[in-house]
């Protein structure tokens, strides 16, 4: 049972998730350019540990999103996403395929545009981050759009699994760069894909069977979890961002951005278009689309300084791609909405009651 103390916070609780909802775009702006204006704070914030040195900043807003989208997640709804592999493979198809041939398309205009000095870094920099991860954050934008968590929890676990791994062939192929080029730090994957993935994945599902009926009821508290999460990786990597952006003209800036607005755009769009013609049911047209458009680009950020640490250029696009990504989303999900004939009223935060059964019935 919950404490008439817990249930009488809900009114309030349900407030401050509708108000987030409403102003999302508007809070990610405002912390982004806090970050901006901030970046000292911001790194000193990414680099205080918790639990014994095994936590970070960034692993915990991992964790907060991860925790919140599987949740929501039953083990009969992931064999589900095995037994009908369709959207998954059609999703990875996407992820693997598709996606990286679009970014290297896209990426040969930099160098004629920009000269090679310039372009040449934007379009490893480009591809470096085509090739990352699903972003966990993209599960709040699936989950408030009424995707399919499970199978967007599933590409980001195989995504992270395999995605870091390939991305040195695949520059190989993409940009003529040897696999002693691009520095992938093993410990620091593993490390964010068991303490950021695995572990909250594991709980969620176990809290998701064992609160069953009582789930619905404490929902809204795991719904603010995962907005807090998302805020906070906002704000961690847009201030690592900060003083790469800060070294480059405003001719450079402009020049980059309407490169990465052109490759997220196109991400997103070919996520829509993939899931039509695949016929994949809504849910799962919702899931591909945003996990088309979005890219863990931490770990980009990551990646590309600890390989290119003379060319900061080389992180520019994942600086950027980081604040596009979200802002392109809300559009999406505006879009979905009312393609698909979901309300965005005040209602839209109260606690999805059926939200075990819903997910199955989605991932079936």
């Amino acid at each position: 049972m919950i404490s008439p103390m817990v249930a009488s916070g809900f009114p309030s609780l349900l407030t401050i998730n509708g108000f987030v909802r409403k102003h999302f775009v508007h809070l990610i702006s405002l912390i982004a350019l806090l970050a901006f204006l901030t970046p000292g704070v911001s790194q000193s914030v990414r680099s205080h540990r918790l639990v014994y040195g095994q936590l970070d900043a960034s692993g915990l807003s991992l964790f907060l999103m991860m925790l919140s989208a599987a949740i929501q997640c039953g083990f009969s709804a992931f064999r589900n996403v095995i037994a009908r592999p369709k959207p998954l493979l059609v999703c990875l198809a996407q992820f693997f395929v598709v996606l990286p041939i679009s970014c290297w398309l896209l990426g040969q205009v930099c160098i004629p545009l920009l000269g090679r000095h310039l372009g040449e870094p934007l379009q490893i920099g480009l591809d470096l981050v085509i090739l990352m991860p699903v972003a966990a954050t993209a599960s709040i934008w699936v989950r408030d759009t009424k995707g399919d968590i499970e199978l967007l929890v599933s590409l980001v676990v195989i995504t992270m699994s395999l995605g870091t791994l390939t991305a040195p062939a695949y520059l190989y192929f993409m940009s003529g760069l040897t696999a002693n080029s691009i520095v992938i730090p093993p410990f620091l994957m593993l490390h964010q894909l068991m303490i950021g993935v695995l572990l909250p994945l594991i709980v969620g599902i176990v809290l998701n069977r064992l609160l069953r009926k009582r789930l619905a009821r404490i929902q809204p508290y795991f719904t603010l979890m995962g907005s807090v999460g998302l805020f906070m990786a906002v704000y961690l990597n847009v201030g690592t961002a900060a003083p790469l952006l800060r070294q480059f003209s405003f001719q450079q800036l402009a020049y980059a951005m309407l490169i990465v607005l052109a490759v997220n755009v196109a991400n997103f769009v070919l996520g829509s278009a993939i899931g039509r013609v695949a016929g994949l049911h809504r849910g799962h047209q919702v899931t591909c689309e945003f996990s088309s458009g979005m890219r863990s680009n931490g770990t980009a950020l990551v990646v590309g300084l600890a390989s290119f640490p003379n060319s900061p250029l080389v992180t520019v696009p994942a600086a950027i791609y980081i604040i596009f990504q979200h802002l392109l989303a809300s559009i999406v999900k505006s879009r979905l909405s009312a393609r698909f004939g979901d309300g965005e009223g005040p209602r839209a935060a109260a606690p999805h009651a059926a939200a075990p059964r819903a997910a199955t019935a989605r991932a079936a």
